[in-house]
C-alpha cells in the first residue's frame, strides 16, 4: 500500500508531528516557512495538506492539488482558506473548533481586566493612578456570538458576577446553563458597559461593528475583539475613541497602524490561540482528523467543517 503523503505548510506542535511520523501509512512532508511557489510546486504530489493562519490556500492552490483530498487546519478560523473551490474540487476541509476555546476565552477576560482596571496605564506608572478603573461585578457583558469561545466567556463573565446579554441568531447555540438574556443586535450595542466579539470572519460579519454600529453602542463602553482583525471597522473604531463614545478598545490583532500607541487601545500579536495546551490539543486533533479522513473517505465528511 503506498503511503499517504502529507504537507505541513505551518509550524505544528512537537507532538503532532511526532504522531504523524510514527504512522506507517504516512510519508510527512514538513516544510513550515514554505514559499507560496514552493507551495504551489509541491501540492501536485501530495494527498493532505495542514496548515495553521499562515499558509493561505486560494483556488490557485487547490487547483494545483491533482491529488488532494484533505486540508486540515490547526485552528477554528478558516478564512485563509476558499472554502468554495475546495468544494467544486471535492478537497473535504477540516478543523478544530474545540481546540483553542478556552485559551482565546481567558485571554479576552484578560483584556476585559486589563481595560477596566487600566492596566496598561499601572504599569508604566511609578505612582498611584488618580482613577481606579471599575470593577466586573454587576457590569453588563455584551456578548456578539455564541460559539464555544463565545460560551465559554460567558462561562468566565458570570464567574466574575458580570450581567450577561448577548446576540446569537442561532437559537440552539450557546449556555443554557446561565442566566444570559438573548436580545437582537442593536440592543447588545446600546445595552452593554463591555462589549465582546466572537464571530467568525465571513462576508455578512466583515465591519459588523461599523460606523452605524459604533453610533448605537452605549456612551464610554469598553469594546474587545479577539476574533478577526476585520469584523471591525478600525477607522471608525478610532474615531469614537477619539470622541469618547467608546473609552476603550482591546484587540487580539489589528490592521490599522494608528490604534497603535493610541492611549485607549491594548493590542497583542495575535496570541489568542497560543497557549502550549492549546497548540497541542489543536496539532494533534488535527494531524488525528487528517489521517483518519485519508484512510476512511466516506466517513470523513460527515465530520468535515464544525
Amino acid at each position: 500500500m503506498n503511503a499517504f503523503k502529507i504537507l505541513v505548510s505551518d509550524p505544528l506542535h512537537p507532538e503532532a508531528i511526532a504522531w504523524l511520523t510514527s504512522q506507517p501509512d504516512v510519508e510527512l512532508l514538513l516544510q513550515p516557512e514554505i514559499s507560496r511557489q514552493e507551495l504551489l510546486q509541491a501540492l501536485g504530489e501530495v494527498d493532505a495538506l495542514i496548515v495553521r493562519s499562515r499558509t493561505r490556500v486560494g483556488a490557485e492552490e487547490i487547483r494545483r492539488g491533482f491529488k488532494l483530498r484533505v486540508i486540515g487546519r490547526a485552528g477554528t478560523g478558516l478564512d485563509n482558506i476558499d472554502l468554495k473551490a475546495a468544494e467544486r474540487a471535492h478537497v473535504l476541509v477540516l478543523n478544530t473548533p474545540q481546540a483553542n476555546a478556552n485559551a482565546v476565552a481567558e485571554l479576552t477576560m484578560g483584556l476585559i481586566i486589563a481595560l477596566a482596571r487600566q492596566l496598561p496605564k499601572a504599569f508604566s506608572s511609578r505612582e498611584r493612578l488618580k482613577t481606579y478603573g471599575w470593577e466586573l461585578r454587576g457590569k453588563r457583558l455584551g456578548i456578539v456570538g455564541l460559539g464555544r469561545i463565545g460560551s465559554r466567556v460567558a462561562h468566565l463573565a458570570a464567574a466574575f458576577g458580570m450581567e450577561l446579554i448577548a446576540h446569537e441568531p442561532d437559537p440552539t447555540a450557546g449556555p443554557k446553563d446561565l442566566p444570559l438574556q438573548r436580545v437582537d443586535f442593536h440592543a447588545v450595542l446600546g445595552g452593554s458597559d463591555i462589549l465582546t466579539i466572537h464571530v467568525p470572519l465571513t462576508e455578512e460579519t466583515r465591519q459588523l461593528l461599523d460606523a452605524e454600529a459604533l453610533k448605537r453602542v452605549k456612551e464610554g463602553v469598553y469594546v474587545v475583539n479577539t476574533a478577526r482583525a476585520e469584523v471591525v471597522d478600525e477607522a471608525a473604531m478610532l474615531k469614537a475613541l477619539d470622541e469618547g463614545r467608546v473609552a476603550g478598545y482591546a484587540a487580539d490583532v489589528a490592521n490599522e497602524e494608528r490604534l497603535r500607541g493610541h492611549p485607549s487601545v491594548i493590542l497583542t500579536p495575535h496570541i489568542g490561540a497560543q497557549t502550549e495546551e492549546a497548540q497541542r490539543r489543536a496539532g494533534l486533533e488535527i494531524a488525528q482528523r487528517v489521517v483518519s479522513a485519508l484512510r476512511h473517505p466516506t466517513e470523513a465528511t460527515q465530520n468535515a467543517i464544525q
